[in-house]
């Protein structure tokens, strides 16, 4: 008998979306290596998520582990400088009927997964025992963990616990109109904007840092902006870098938070238990901005009010947040700049590299629902920045937006003005 589990809303709410990934070079072993190591970690039960059919039209998710390795194939060697159209073509074949599709490709992996399985922590997870090069691997520890299979109830608790007098502010700054920090609303005053026609084609830039970016960035904070966090002065250094290729780009930015920064450290979750908040009125392109708005946003919970709204509106409505919203584009589009930052990926650093930081992978790409916006998706693994940039190109140039990653490669530093010091 098919064992059947029970998705929550914040699986569902991603599940018609992908998460599609490149990694190496690195020893990944043979094609029958990655098979086997995969069915071990699907087979151990629907809480390590690999097993699951997931679908979109129901929470009703198969377990299925031997299917798995229905879709792992092997392509020829790929050179660094193809990964950004391979990694695209790579995702303009992904099928909502597959869960997990893996490639290997040489000494790279490329992954497809439903995002409904988990959101960008799974793939890293995945990676680092696919390119533990060590004969006989063991299972990775998160596999056989308890999962927790409430976190968002835990999280809200564990935090209010902790922040009693910042509750009912929290609640009404998420649901009260036209707050600064989160309103998405397009103002009513606005002037007629003139649109044509539009259908998604969405394509990848990729950017590796030099090595040693986050230690200079710390560097240069503690001289220009003491207390902001590595991942604003990236979001600024990129945002600054389209402004200089031309780019007309829009005051406002979004951000995904992982919510986990709410549970206790030992708490394990590996499905979707990410949230996106929207800010208007904010500079990018400025550090300090940027700063606190994710200081501010982390500090009042506000990710977590807004995953528990979503999974509200979800069971209301019954309809995913993901996808393509718009089939119209503005004739001069501004971009309009997404942030997920995931920060510095300990688990990768000991894997089988075969290539110095430098001269690495792990790029993503992630369709934006709508034509003008631009998915920004950062990794730190050592002191290297990972960057990818996913778009549409038929609404901006693929050599102009491959042009601005080209500076944060450069020298994101040198993207930076001065800031003056907090008091």
């Amino acid at each position: 008998m098919t064992q059947i589990y029970r998705a929550s809303s914040l699986d569902m709410l991603r599940s018609d979306s992908r998460i599609v990934t490149v990694l190496g070079p690195a020893d990944f072993g043979d094609l029958a290596r990655v098979q086997s190591r995969v069915l071990a970690l699907a087979s151990i039960g629907p809480a390590a998520r690999l097993g699951l059919r997931a679908q979109q039209s129901s929470a009703a998710w198969a377990f299925e582990p031997e299917r798995v390795v229905e879709h792992i194939t092997e392509s020829p060697h790929v050179d660094h400088e193809q990964l950004a159209e391979e990694l695209t073509e790579f995702s303009h074949a992904s099928a909502a009927e597959v869960p997990v599709r893996i490639r290997l490709a040489g000494r790279y992996l490329f992954l497809d997964l439903n995002h409904g399985l988990g959101d960008a922590l799974l793939p890293v997870d995945l990676f680092a025992y696919l390119a533990d090069a060590t004969p006989d691997a063991s299972l990775p520890a998160w596999a056989g963990s308890a999962v927790e299979g409430h976190p968002l109830r835990k999280a809200l608790l564990h935090w209010a616990v902790r922040n009693p007098r910042k509750v009912l502010d929290t609640i009404y700054g998420r649901v009260r109109p036209g707050m600064k920090q989160e309103s998405t609303e397009v103002s009513s005053t606005a002037s007629p904007t003139v649109s044509v026609p539009w259908t998604p084609s969405a394509a990848v830039a990729v950017a590796v840092t030099p090595a040693g970016t986050t230690t200079a960035i710390r560097r240069w904070r503690e001289s220009n902006l003491p207390g902001a966090s590595v991942s604003a002065v990236m979001c600024a250094a990129v945002s600054t870098a389209f402004v200089r290729t031309s780019f007309s780009v829009a005051r406002s930015a979004g951000f995904l938070f992982d919510c986990r920064r709410y549970l206790p450290p030992s708490t394990t979750v590996l499905g979707n238990f990410a949230a996106g908040i929207g800010f208007t009125d904010i500079d990018p392109a400025s550090p300090g901005e940027v700063n606190d708005a994710l200081s501010g946003a982390i500090d009042k919970g506000r990710p977590i009010a807004s995953a528990t709204i979503s999974t509200i509106k979800y069971k209301r409505e019954h309809r995913a947040v993901s996808g393509v919203f718009d089939d119209r584009v503005p004739v001069r589009p501004n971009v309009e700049l997404m942030f997920s930052d995931v920060g510095r990926v300990r688990q990768l650093e000991p894997v089988s590299w075969i290539a110095e930081p430098a001269d690495r992978a792990f790029f993503v790409i992630a369709a934006p629902g709508r034509p003008e916006s631009v998915m920004i998706t950062m990794e730190t693994i050592d002191s290297v920045v990972f960057v990818s940039a996913s778009f549409h190109d038929n609404v901006f140039d693929s050599h102009t937006v491959q042009a601005a990653l080209d500076l944060v490669a450069a020298d994101p530093l040198a993207l930076l003005a001065p800031q003056e010091k907090t008091a």
